[in-house]
């Protein structure tokens, strides 16, 4: 008889044993795991005075909390509604319940700014790629509405705060830049040297993708005003690379009769618009070129610059530097 109660003890032990474990389990998933599905990043704003209630939904909708009752719980009787800070949180990657729950009682907000670099001699569709990969919006979405800017961008490195990453945001952001700059440095020049302000940026948009260095962004300056006043067609590479994509060495014969205002070995006079946004030395080169008494120029293939005075000394140095 004393065998079989201690045999019910032992299965009642079990049990309660088991049970325990698995409550313990139940509780360390609940409390500890994360959210399968987290948006790549996320800024939730929690205002003055919001109640537990709509803390919880806010980010139970935003996919940061799984399981919203269990968090209104664990907050309302370890630290109190009152404990709740408001302000801007930033989520970078998935928290369990208790990291979240430690991080909006805390004020740790974890709002960093967003590092945006963009290079000079970029076009609108390499930076378009940059904000992709960046998770800002699609590159479709930014050139729909950003191709109309090319050249106007200002190359700069840019800090975005998570909350505010809207297209239109970034757009302003590059452009606003552009203006506060340009004009700072370059505005009194432009209007004393009487030329346009967009002649200006198209030639330093072809400055920058052509030249290796600031010398000889001014000595291929001078070269295309030169060309220019003269009435011959300018001929740069880098306007067909602009329509192709092809890299100057893999243009073809083809590839030089496209009909398209960019066609600067088609069409006399500058490409209809920027084919890249310049940098201020590209934009100081197209104001101030260098003198020289050259009419053409190459680069081999270690970018160093060959110049040539005549037709006949430009295919000469294609035969010894490209060949």
């Amino acid at each position: 008889m004393k065998t079989e109660i201690n045999n019910d003890n032992v299965k009642k032990l079990s049990i309660w044993t088991g049970v325990g474990f698995l409550s313990l389990a139940i509780i360390s998933y609940v409390l500890f795991s994360h959210p399968s599905e987290f948006p790549a990043r996320h800024v939730i704003t929690i205002e003055k005075g919001m109640g537990l209630a709509s803390v919880s939904s806010r980010l139970y909708t935003a996919n940061i909390i799984r399981f919203p009752s269990i968090f209104k719980t664990l907050v309302f009787f370890t630290s109190g509604e009152g404990s709740i800070k408001a302000g801007n949180y930033f989520f970078e990657k998935p928290l369990s319940l208790v990291g979240v729950y430690l991080r909006i009682t805390r004020g740790v907000y974890g709002v960093k700014p967003i590092t945006v670099t963009i290079f000079e001699g970029w076009t609108v569709e390499q930076i378009g790629e940059r904000l992709e990969k960046l998770g800002f919006f699609s590159k479709e979405e930014w050139l729909l509405n950003a191709k109309n800017y090319e050249g106007y961008l200002f190359p700069d490195t840019y800090f975005f705060q998570p909350d505010d990453i809207s297209l239109a945001a970034v757009l302003g952001a590059f452009r606003d830049n552009f203006e506060k700059k340009v004009n700072a440095v370059f505005s009194r020049e432009i209007i004393k040297q009487e030329k346009k302000r967009k002649d200006i940026i198209v030639m330093a948009s072809l400055i920058e993708k052509e030249a290796g260095s600031f010398e000889d962004a001014r000595m291929i300056s001078g070269i295309l005003w030169k060309r220019l006043e003269q009435g011959m067609r300018l001929q740069v590479d880098a306007t067909l690379t602009y329509i192709t994509g092809k890299p100057s060495l893999k243009l073809t014969e083809k590839d030089l009769a496209i009909d398209s205002p960019y066609n600067t070995y088609k069409y006399r006079g500058l490409p209809s618009g920027p084919i890249a946004n310049p940098g201020l030395d590209a934009i100081r080169a197209a104001l101030y070129p260098q003198e020289s008494p050259y009419l053409f120029y190459l680069h081999d293939k270690k970018r160093n610059p060959h110049y040539a005075e005549t037709f006949k000394e430009h295919k000469e140095n294609k035969v010894k530097y490209l060949r």
